[in-house]
């Protein structure tokens, strides 16, 4: 999920409970606080567990609350873990280090096995860094050495890569698709679902998307997703977060402002970004589309 900050830069929490609500009336299943999305490089232990905290008591305990751990470093993270695990955390998100990445099997299995011996919580590995991806064979040796690693969350825009897992590690651990302008193909593939930046934007409609593949009804399935799909590439840019936001709040939704140094999308860039959600019919009392039934609407 996205994580508001207001003008002080500091989280919003009431914006952060109601964003949190949304998603579990959107019928969502679980919810990451504090992952890429949700601005979660540089939150400290005491924020990551206070928002942890007040999703929990948001959703009435009624969905598992995972957090991201965006760290560079195993005791950075383990610091972390355990902050979310004495907030409530039921499990962790976790990208390799990512100012040093690196893809070395031996480096990576130490570090998610120093996290999950300090804190306790298990955890999916995020797979998301392009120039450091692991290989396939390299994330079934952690998760051979290693239980507490329960599953991959599978992004870096490589769909040869869940492929793979697919086939290789179908049924032994979780597998989730975070390539945005392909849930849609994951769902087909077969993946356990998706944590991603269009799921966090879009729940309802990603969840529509699932149900529709589920019922084999493709021509809904893709009639969704080709509503998507244009939004996305356009958020799909190195400060989407931001993009992302500026999303959301053009459906009447409030999600806060990006962090600085970052900053809403200005000039062209939000034009563009308005242009689209208009032609795609989500834009809050534009006349076109009620947002909040936007996926009915692509039925």
């Amino acid at each position: 999920m996205m994580m508001p900050f207001g003008e002080d830069d500091r989280i919003a929490f009431g914006p952060l409970a109601n964003e949190a609500r949304f998603l579990k009336d959107s019928g969502v299943s679980g919810i990451v606080v504090g992952g890429s999305m949700g601005e979660g490089a540089g939150l400290s232990e005491a924020e990551l567990s206070e928002a942890v905290r007040i999703v929990r008591e948001a959703v009435d305990d009624k969905l598992p609350v995972l957090a991201g751990i965006i760290a560079d470093s195993s005791a950075e993270a383990v610091r972390l873990a355990r902050a979310a695990r004495d907030a409530g955390a039921c499990g962790l998100q976790v990208p390799p280090p990512h100012f040093r990445p690196s893809s070395d099997t031996s480096i990576l299995e130490q570090y998610y096995r120093a996290i999950t011996g300090g804190s306790g919580l298990p955890l999916i590995i995020y797979n998301v860094i392009p120039t450091a991806e692991a290989a396939v064979d390299s994330l079934q040796e952690i998760m051979d050495a290693n239980p507490g690693v329960v599953g991959v969350k599978q992004s870096a825009r490589n769909m040869h890569t869940l492929a793979a897992l697919l086939a290789t590690l179908r049924g032994k651990v979780k597998i989730f698709s975070a390539i945005d302008d392909m849930v849609y193909p994951s769902f087909m593939l077969g993946v356990d679902g998706t944590i991603s930046g269009t799921s966090a934007v879009f729940p309802r409609e990603t969840r529509a998307i699932l149900e529709a593949v589920k019922s084999k009804d493709y021509r809904r399935a893709l009639s969704i997703h080709e509503r998507l799909a244009p939004i996305w590439r356009v958020i799909d840019q190195p400060d989407f977060p931001a993009r992302a936001k500026y999303v959301v709040t053009l459906t009447g939704r409030d999600v806060g402002r990006p962090r600085r140094p970052f900053r809403f999308p200005t000039g062209d860039a939000a034009r563009e970004i308005e242009e689209v959600m208009s032609c795609s019919g989500f834009i809050a009392h534009d006349g076109r589309s009620d947002p909040t039934n936007v996926a009915a609407d692509a039925l």
